[in-house]
């Protein structure tokens, strides 16, 4: 029935009540008789009521003591129901998420049937998907690997999941669902019912932030974080065997390529943990079928080249434009951006510069190693700032692998102790008169040094990127530009080192 028609019904009966008022207050006015006057004595059939002193006292009491017994009640029973009423917000929250989840199960699994793509618990799956040339032309049936959705709020936002959910995919068989973008679906079924589903089968995050959070107060070593500590080790485990099985199965040759590629042949959480799955052209389709057009997914000359046909979700950081996404690992410019072209030649040999965080210009030499005023190497320092030190010691190892500094003279710059049979370093002590002394992680010793205070780095700032994905709204790289389902950070999904290892890789290409 319209809501026209429920308004229609609503005046209509109001109008009757109204009516009908009118109608019974006419009657009773007109058959009300005038008042014959109040009775002067009592009569026969009624009692006399209570004495004024009677009232007065100790009916009087009785009425104020069942007032005080009932305003106590109150005063009592009211602080029990606020205490009681945090819980019973909560226990509604439970119950409407519960409400959500069993209805976005119904639609998982019957009504949009994301099941059949995903899998049941969103482990991952395939998806029919036909391959065509440019021109139309059939190539290939393919199974198109749509990723694991159990990781999907390591990845994205709330917000990212919902745009997915109602846009969809382009360049993949992810419709659009929502009907924002035209799909079936109401805007409750997206952002109340499927996304609660979806957070019900989420796995453990990597994060320590998150693992330490899992408790109720934040506490490492109370149940819940433990157990949760328990659950990411286990799943680091998992990523860490799956990786090692892929070199030692000559699949890939390093960790990088493996974390880069990873599940390309195995399948493994249908590519959810991969890079080349956005930045890569076809590679959802499988090496397989994408070897029927002349294309090694691995090749270094089409690794990484996003944007083509049938991809299109990644940017493209291969044919010969590595240099306009990755620049050189140089510094950033002070105020966060990436260092430009327009840095080269500044110099008064026409050297290539950086800027400090001071906006001091630093040149660089012909292999980009920062030189001071005389062409001499600044030191890198381990927080990634320039060392300009007066003297830097030499460096001498044993067979044992132990590395030593030496003074110009040849002095040793340690203590040993040869008492085992071998020299073994110690604490460096260093010398009185020694100013402004540094140690650097290679081993060696520098003295009088100046720091010069620098950005981060350009390898550096890459790694935050991928560890903590794009920031809404903020563009990236050249060209990059950050929204709603764009970058995602894999700092919840992937040890450190395998951040490191992909972002080398990348790099390296």
């Amino acid at each position: 029935m319209s809501e026209t028609a429920f308004r229609a019904i609503g005046l209509v009966v109001g109008a009757l009540v109204l009516l009908t008022f009118l109608v019974l207050w006419i009657r009773n006015t007109r058959q009300a008789r005038a008042e014959l006057g109040s009775e002067m004595e009592l009569a026969p059939n009624k009692k006399p009521y209570l004495s004024d002193a009677e009232l007065e006292g100790p009916k009087l009491d009785r009425s104020l003591s069942f007032a005080l017994v009932v305003l106590g009640l109150c005063s009592l029973s009211l602080p029990f129901y606020w205490l009681a009423e945090p819980g019973r917000q909560e226990g509604a929250i439970e119950n409407w998420d519960a409400t959500f989840a069993r209805r976005g199960e119904n639609l998982y699994t019957n009504g949009a049937q994301c099941v059949n793509c995903h899998a049941a618990g969103g482990v991952g799956g395939v998806a029919a998907y036909v391959f065509q040339d440019a021109d139309g032309q059939f190539i290939a049936n393919a199974s198109w690997t749509a990723p694991a959705l159990n990781n999907l709020f390591l990845r994205y936002s709330e917000e990212e999941v919902e745009y997915i959910l109602n846009f969809g995919r382009p360049g993949s068989p992810m419709a659009a669902w929502g009907t924002p973008g035209g799909g079936p679906l109401t805007s409750q079924q997206v952002g109340d019912d499927l996304i609660t589903y979806i957070r019900g089968f989420q796995i453990q995050s990597l994060d320590p932030v998150a693992i330490q959070a899992a408790g109720d107060e934040g506490d490492p070593n109370d149940e819940e974080s433990i157990a949760a500590q328990a659950e990411a080790d286990e799943i680091e485990a998992d990523i860490r065997a799956e990786v090692e099985r892929s070199i030692a199965a000559g699949e890939f040759e390093t960790i990088g390529e493996a974390v880069f590629n990873m599940g390309l042949y195995s399948g493994y959480s249908a590519g959810s943990y991969s890079c080349a799955r956005c930045h890569t052209a076809g590679w959802s389709l499988g090496a397989d079928v994408m070897a029927q057009v002349g294309v090694d997914l691995l090749d270094p000359e089409f690794a990484g080249c996003a944007g083509g046909n049938p991809s299109g979700i990644g940017f493209s950081i291969c044919d010969g434009a590595v240099f306009n996404h990755f620049p050189d690992d140089t510094w950033l410019m002070p105020d966060g951006s990436w260092r430009t072209d327009d840095m080269d030649g500044i110099g008064p040999n026409g050297e290539a510069g950086v800027l400090a965080m001071d906006n001091t210009l630093i040149l660089l030499d012909d292999k980009g190693i920062p030189v001071d005023g005389t062409g001499e190497p600044y030191i890198i320092t381990d927080a990634g700032d320039l060392a300009d030190c007066g003297f830097v010691a030499a460096l001498w190892a044993d067979d044992n692998g132990n590395v030593y500094p030496y003074d110009r003279d040849g002095t040793r710059l340690v203590v040993d102790d040869s008492s085992n049979g071998f020299v073994e370093p110690a604490e460096f002590v260093a010398p009185a008169d020694a100013v402004n002394v540094i140690e650097f992680s290679d081993g060696r010793i520098g003295t009088g040094c100046e720091v010069i205070e620098m950005p981060p780095r350009t390898s550096q700032a890459m790694f935050e990127f991928v560890y903590n994905g794009a920031e809404a709204g903020r563009g990236y790289g050249r060209g990059g530009q950050s929204g709603q389902g764009m970058m995602p950070g894999f700092g919840a999904m992937l040890p450190p080192d395998y951040i490191q290892a992909a972002v080398d890789y990348v790099r390296g290409l």
